[in-house]
C-alpha cells in the first residue's frame, strides 16, 4: 500500500481566507499573464510560471503536490485542460469573477492533476540542509522535491511516481522531516525526547516482503502458484505502507525495532514500556506470542497481527503457513486472534471518526491513519501524536 495522495482533503477550502477577504493583492501582472494564456497570446508553460510564483508567496496554498512531470514546451500540446479555466482566466482578468473563484480552479486543477507545476520550483519554508530527517532513513537531498507542509516537512523522490488504481500518478515514497523553522514548543507535546517512559515502535519487513514482486500478493493474484515464499528485502525499504507513521514516530523519539529483531530475540519488547505496532500484517508465532504477552501495546493500524509466516534466515526468505484464506478460503486470521480488526477499519484512511479503544494487552483504533501525518490541517495529526504519547 503506497503513501500516495492523502484522502479527505476539500480543495475548494485550500485558499488562505486572506485572499478571499482581499486582504491579499495578487499582483497585476498575474492578472494579465491570465488574460493573454485565456487569449492564446502566451504559452501554458508562461502562465503556469505565474500560478508558481503564487504558491510560493503563499497567495494560492496547495496542501498536496500531486506527483508528476512538470509542463514543458514538449508537453504541453498534450495536455488537455478544460474549457472553463480558460474562461475563468479571461473572466478573472475583465474583474467578473473574484481571487478566491479563480484560485480555487487552479488548486482544483493542481489536485486533480489536469495540469501539472513543476514541484522542484515549489518552495519550502526552510532551506533543506536544515531539515532533521528520521534516523532511519537519510534521503539523497539533491534528489527531493518539496511536497507539502503538515506538522512535518514532506518530500518526494523526483520522478518517484507510481499510478494510482484510478489512474492518477501518486508519490510512491514519501520523506518526512521536522520542521527547524518552527517554534521550539512545536513537537514537545508530542516528542518523547525526554519522557521517562521507554517506547519502541515495530517496523514491518515482514508485510514490505509479501507485498513485493513475487510476494504473497501475486500468489493471491492468481498471477505466481509458488510466491507463498518470498525474499525476505533488509535493509530499510522504501517507506510505503505504514512506512510515514515509523518516520513521524522516529522523527519524535521512539526507538526503532524491526520485526525481525522481535523474532530473533522475543525478550528485546521486555526493554520497552510500550509498544508501538504499525501496519504488521505477517508474523511469526514467535511474535505474536511475544507482542501479546506484553502489557502496553498500540496497535497503531489495522490489520495487524493477522497471517502466520515462518522465516528462514539462511535463505533470506519468508513462507505463508496461516490466514487470509491459506491454506483454506475459511481461514480468516492465521493465529484465531480474537481482538482482530481488520474489517472494517483497514479501509477507513480518511480517520475523521477515529477512536483509540481498550483490548485486553493495550489500544486499537478505528482506521487506518497513514495519511493523517501528511494533512496539512494540523490538529489530527498533534491530537493522535498526543494520544500516543499518553496511552
Amino acid at each position: 500500500m503506497s503513501s500516495g495522495l492523502p484522502a479527505g482533503y476539500d480543495y475548494g477550502q485550500a485558499v488562505p481566507s486572506s485572499v478571499a477577504q482581499g486582504d491579499t493583492q495578487i499582483p497585476s501582472w498575474i492578472k494579465n499573464v491570465a488574460g493573454w494564456w485565456a487569449a492564446g497570446e502566451i504559452s501554458e508553460n508562461e502562465f503556469l510560471a505565474g500560478i508558481e510564483y503564487l504558491i510560493n508567496n503563499k497567495i494560492i496554498l496547495i496542501p498536496f503536490i500531486p506527483c508528476g512531470l512538470p509542463i514543458t514546451h514538449s508537453t504541453v500540446d498534450d495536455v488537455t485542460v478544460p474549457e472553463w479555466i480558460k474562461n475563468n482566466a479571461k473572466w478573472w482578468h475583465e474583474d467578473l469573477i473574484t481571487d478566491t473563484d479563480f484560485t480555487n480552479g487552479i488548486v482544483y486543477l493542481i489536485a486533480k492533476q489536469i495540469i501539472s507545476i513543476d514541484n522542484k520550483k515549489i518552495l519550502g519554508d526552510v532551506p533543506l540542509e536544515d531539515i532533521i530527517f528520521s534516523p532511519n532513513w537519510q534521503p539523497d537531498r539533491d534528489n527531493l522535491v518539496f511536497v507539502s507542509s503538515s506538522i512535518f516537512e514532506v518530500y518526494g523522490r523526483e520522478g518517484d511516481c507510481i499510478l494510482s488504481q484510478d489512474g492518477n500518478s501518486i508519490w510512491q515514497s514519501l520523506m518526512l522531516g521536522l520542521d527547524p523553522s518552527s517554534p521550539g514548543d512545536k513537537y514537545n507535546d508530542i516528542a518523547v525526547w525526554n519522557d521517562p517512559q521507554k517506547s519502541a515502535v515495530v517496523y514491518p519487513f515482514f508485510t514490505y516482503a509479501a507485498y513485493a514482486e513475487s510476494g504473497f500478493y501475486d500468489y493471491y493474484g492468481g498471477y505466481c502458484d509458488t510466491c507463498t515464499t518470498t525474499k525476505l528485502v533488509q535493509p530499510y525499504p522504501l517507506y510505503t505502507s505504514s512506512g510515514v507513521g515509523h518516520q513521524a514516530l522516529t522523527l519524535l523519539g521512539y526507538t526503532g525495532i524491526s520485526d525481525v529483531d522481535i523474532d530473533k530475540d522475543p525478550s528485546i519488547l521486555q526493554q520497552f514500556d510500550k509498544i508501538i505496532m504499525l501496519h504488521n500484517e505477517y508474523v511469526t508465532r514467535e511474535m505474536f506470542d511475544a507482542i501479546t504477552s506484553h502489557p502496553n501495546v498500540l496497535y497503531l493500524y489495522p490489520n495487524a497481527l493477522y497471517a502466520e509466516i515462518e522465516v528462514d534466515y539462511v535463505d533470506a526468505t519468508i513462507t505463508l503457513i496461516r490466514g487470509h484464506g491459506y491454506p483454506e478460503p475459511e481461514i480468516i486470521n492465521g493465529f484465531d486472534w480474537e481482538f482482530d480488526n481488520t474489517h472494517p477499519y483497514e479501509f477507513d484512511s480518511n480517520c475523521f471518526d477515529m477512536e483509540i479503544y481498550r483490548i485486553n494487552n493495550g489500544w486499537m483504533t478505528t482506521c487506518y491513519p497513514e495519511n493523517v501525518f501528511l494533512m496539512p490541517q494540523h490538529n489530527m495529526a498533534i491530537a493522535l501524536l498526543k494520544a500516543i504519547k499518553d496511552l
